[in-house]
């Protein structure tokens, strides 16, 4: 049966063919299926966390929770109402990160209850997050931390970024040379790894499966550009204003010094304190905006809170702007 391109390699959605389940899958998954423990999963962007959740649901059946995101005007008036009235149901809160802090709290409080409750409990929460939404709730309610699942989803590991590869190959009956040149620029990222194979397969004209077996050869740096350009439309414009600042000055850059840091790292979440504390050609310009003028850029400009968020307790900026697309 011939598969599209897209359907394959997919950049918006669930994939169906190309997911690969993270180490913790399984423990994911009891914790899920309990009725009355409350789950906190967590992990940067990219990691695949709201893929995860959404295929244990899958795998488990039955009737599905309400899907709830903070990114939605909708969707919070409606969690607020679940937070604030401790509505029963069964119920997934994505982008957790985002809501007001009194929101946040009063969910914590409800996810205390379901916990203490046990299977007696008519209420089941399931939060999604990039940053550490466990160690956040905890900080809230303490006594919560033995009777809640946190799980946290760490980027793909090479062998798991070249199963995904492999998977979608096979399904479109190709074979995509130096494989392992991808792990290397998505660094293990679900979502850019499906987004280079995608381009790769559209730069060697396969849009669909083939009817014979075709080597697709790629130039890396050649390949890098085009996912670029393709994603340079929907973040330039966020990534621009950041680097402008509250107010644009030709002389201000501690904007941009703080995005080309954060590329250089691990992960995506960042604490300002620890990366500042860490990088002497840096500490004064993260110490000159991590107090109060990123809260005010983030509050002034909605283009940019859109892509970055900031944790004043913690003062931790996750971004979820690509990874190759940070500088």
């Amino acid at each position: 049966m011939k598969q599209l391109v897209e359907e394959v390699f997919v950049t918006e959605g669930l994939p169906q063919f190309t997911f690969v389940r993270p180490p913790n899958f399984n423990e994911i998954l009891l914790d899920v299926r309990h009725p009355g423990k409350p789950v906190i999963v967590e992990g940067q962007s990219g990691t695949g966390k709201t893929t995860c959740v959404r295929k244990v649901l899958e795998q488990l059946g039955g009737a599905a929770p309400e899907y709830l995101t903070a990114r939605s005007a909708t969707d919070v008036h409606r969690i607020e109402e679940v937070a604030r009235s401790g509505l029963t149901g069964r119920f997934v809160i994505d982008d957790f990160h985002r809501l007001a802090s009194d929101t946040q709290a009063r969910l914590a409080d409800l996810a205390k209850f379901a916990a203490e409750a046990g299977a007696g409990t008519h209420t089941k929460l399931v939060l999604i997050g990039i940053n550490q939404v466990g160690s956040e709730l905890i900080h809230l309610v303490p006594d919560i931390a033995k009777r809640t699942g946190i799980h946290r989803i760490q980027a793909g590991s090479a062998g798991a970024i070249d199963q995904l590869i492999r998977e979608g190959c096979a399904k479109l009956n190709v074979d995509i040379a130096e494989r392992e040149t991808i792990f290397a620029e998505s660094r293990g990222d679900y979502w850019l790894t499906q987004q280079f194979c995608q381009t790769i397969c559209t730069a060697n004209d396969v849009l669909e499966t083939c009817e014979q077996l075709r080597k697709l050869a790629f130039d890396r740096v050649a390949i890098r550009r085009r996912v670029v350009e393709k994603l340079a439309s929907a973040f330039y414009p966020a990534v621009k204003e950041f680097c402008r600042g509250v107010r644009f000055r030709p002389n201000n850059d501690p904007y941009l010094k703080l995005l080309q840091k954060i590329g250089q790292q691990d992960s995506s979440i960042v604490d300002l304190n620890e990366l500042a504390n860490a990088n002497d050609d840096v500490r004064g310009s993260i110490n000159n905006i991590k107090e109060a003028r990123l809260s005010i850029l983030l509050r002034d400009k909605p283009n940019c809170a859109r892509h970055f968020t900031i944790t004043p307790t913690q003062k931790t900026l996750p971004s979820k702007t690509p990874r190759s697309f940070t500088f």
